[in-house]
């Protein structure tokens, strides 16, 4: 931070200037964070001489729906008096509350006594809206820039209530006219029981006769002013408009569904016929293997139970019997042989 910017020049009969601490610019940093772009509502009141200052400023008093504000501008306002009252002890806050000075702060249901000190330019009295623009932190003063931003029209009076007149059953057939706040609760429950039990056939009759004239009202102020060869040419217009865009948009998801279809179909295709004869080995490979496997496992019950002495039965061997005498054969001369066919010589 430059020498220049921690300096501030003071009015006063010698000009002269005054060093400004960090916390000072801190504190004026926060405080214009914390109002900056605030908006609020206004009664501008008057316009006094301020003899600290030497100059007139203009008094505005906060609206009565601003406690908020007003908490938040009087806890400001005591902790910027107790942070200047080492450096400048009379300093001028543009933050009061009541009367000060020649201002005489007179009380009003649609005010607050908190009042704001500053400076405005060609603006009548009265309430408006006005909007914190900055806070100028001057040699003796600190001061609210405010911005007006639109006046506050004045909310209506309302209007007194109308007597009410109610019809009691009586013997000379007599409107006698109740005035609000003259009866008592007892004699409003009363009333009200009379007028429900009054209530018949007639009065329904004359409620549908009155919806009846509302319908008919109604449909003539339309045809009247609604319907006409404009309205007419432009409704049939935007009915077209809006079918043949239907048309055209139904004809174009139809095309794009049929490109899609056929695309679709002939990708498949194509990939069916790429993928057959990778499947095909695909399968031809598992085939081999689980073959592969259940021949493995007989060869290996095979060795383990039928030829390491499983449950199965080996044949004894053959051994020799000498009970029966062997028997000899010697074979014939052939001179001793008859012919097969001899017989057939002596027929």
């Amino acid at each position: 931070m430059s020498e220049a910017d921690s300096t501030v020049s003071i009015a006063g009969p010698a000009n002269c200037t005054r060093f400004m601490p960090p916390e000072e610019l801190a504190m004026q940093s926060l405080t214009k964070q914390l109002f900056k772009s605030r908006l609020f509502r206004g009664i501008y009141l008057e316009r006094c001489f301020v003899e600290q200052l030497g100059g007139y400023r203009d008094v505005i008093a906060l609206q009565y729906t601003e406690r908020d504000l007003e908490k938040q501008l009087l806890g400001s306002a005591v902790q910027l008096q107790m942070f200047y009252q080492r450096f400048v002890p009379n300093m001028w806050i543009g933050i009061t509350r009541g009367s000060i000075g020649t201002y005489k702060h007179t009380p009003h249901p649609a005010q607050l006594e908190t009042c704001v000190w500053t400076e405005l330019s060609d603006l009548a009295f009265g309430e408006y809206w006005f909007s914190i623009k900055s806070i100028r932190f001057r040699a003796q003063e600190i001061q609210l820039k405010l911005k007006m931003i639109r006046a506050v029209e004045p909310e209506a009076m309302p209007t007194p209530r109308r007597s009410l007149s109610l019809r009691r059953p009586s013997s000379n057939s007599r409107i006698s006219v109740i005035t609000a706040g003259d009866s008592a609760a007892p004699a409003s429950l009363v009333t009200e029981e009379q007028q429900m039990s009054s209530i018949g056939l007639e009065d329904f009759l004359q409620v549908l006769q009155q919806w009846r004239q509302s319908v008919v009202t109604t449909i003539y102020e339309f045809m009247a002013h609604d319907v006409n060869k404009r309205n007419i040419v432009g409704t049939i217009r935007f009915l077209g408009l809006l079918l043949f865009s239907i048309m055209s948009g139904a004809a174009v998801a139809l095309r794009f569904m049929g490109i899609f279809a056929v695309r679709f179909l002939f990708e498949i295709s194509r990939f069916t016929h790429t993928a057959t004869p990778i499947i095909f080995k695909v399968l031809e490979f598992i085939n081999k293997i689980i073959g592969a496997f259940f021949i493995l496992i007989t060869m290996m019950w095979k060795d383990l139970v039928v030829n390491r002495g499983g449950t199965g039965q080996q044949p004894k061997p053959l051994e020799a019997n000498n009970r029966f005498k062997s028997l000899t054969y010697t074979p014939s001369e052939p001179h001793r042989r008859t012919p097969r066919n001899a017989s057939s010589n002596y027929r």
